[in-house]
């Protein structure tokens, strides 16, 4: 005698479990949970997501490198962006203070016979532009057919009331025969709104 097949099911109506055998699945019966009338029929298997969990956390941890990758190139090119315009800036200067005219011909003013050996030029301000850094700018002539070793100027800074505020001072290493060195001084004080020239020594 063989064995009675079972078969599961659930109520059309309340949903609960049914095991009922399988000659008489397709029949209807009274549902043992609701107490109504159902059809004996296998339960409805349930549908497997398209997509597996695995693949879903596959899919987010792609999408959060991504969104890193991303954060990292605009992180790059943030920085490559400023370090261009830094250097913009930086040639701008340079290509500023290589093209600024020496103060030469008319306005050199050569002291009576040259002291020192040196004819001198009047002292300017300038602003380095994109900075707060302020210059005292002027020129030094070697008049003499020999070598300057050491040259050294010492200016005095003044205010808008002619005040002395305190000294700015440049340094050359070497002072070609009949050439110009065009001086920067680095002016500490912001107040200061001219500067003159103290002295031109050369190191002995």
């Amino acid at each position: 005698m063989g064995s009675t097949k079972y078969l599961k099911g659930e109520c059309q109506t309340c949903g609960g479990h049914l095991e009922f055998p399988a000659e008489v699945a397709g029949l209807t019966a009274d549902c043992p949970h609701c107490g109504k009338q159902t059809d004996l029929l296998l339960a409805t298997p349930k549908e497997e997501p398209v997509v597996s969990s695995r693949a879903v956390v596959w899919l987010v941890i792609t999408a959060i490198i991504l969104v890193l990758g991303a954060g990292g190139l605009w992180y790059a090119w943030q920085k490559a962006q400023k370090w261009a315009a830094q250097k913009q800036t930086a040639r701008a200067s340079q290509s500023t203070n290589e093209t600024a005219a020496p103060v030469t011909g008319s306005n050199v003013a050569a002291a009576p016979g040259a002291p020192g050996g040196f004819v001198t030029s009047d002292v300017k301000l300038e602003k380095t532009p994109g900075s707060s850094l302020i210059y005292a700018v002027g020129n030094v002539k070697n008049a003499l057919d020999k070598q300057r070793f050491g040259v050294r100027v010492e200016l005095e800074l003044l205010d808008a009331a002619g005040k002395k505020l305190g000294t700015a001072k440049d340094y050359q290493q070497v002072l070609e025969p009949k050439a110009e060195w065009q001086f920067k001084a680095l002016v500490v004080d912001k107040s200061a709104a001219s500067a003159r020239l103290l002295s031109v020594k050369e190191e002995q």
